[in-house]
């Protein structure tokens, strides 16, 4: 089922600009996170690879950009728990 049941969804809107205000720059082919959910302490997170990446991620398993969007869930949940007391360290 997707999105996980009983899980919450987190804004993701303008996460990029907030990632490089912390000194993340990410390009374009590193921009695929689209959506994330949270239940507890489990993080999902829902990422494409933007229109003209290249290709060249064939010979892995998982393409680069994709695994690296991925965890960017973990990069947002850190942001956001910084000063608002929630003393969460990401997984």
């Amino acid at each position: 089922m997707w999105p996980p049941r009983d899980a919450v969804g987190v804004d993701v809107e303008g996460c990029y600009e907030e990632f490089a205000g912390a000194g993340f720059g990410y390009g374009p082919v590193f921009r695929g996170l689209r959506a994330v959910w949270r239940r507890g302490e489990e993080l999902f997170a829902e990422v494409v690879l933007p229109d003209g990446a290249p290709e060249s991620g064939a010979g892995f398993g998982l393409h680069p950009a994709l695994l690296d969007s991925a965890l960017h869930a973990l990069l947002l949940r850190a942001l956001q728990s910084d000063g608002e007391g929630d003393d969460a360290a990401p997984a």
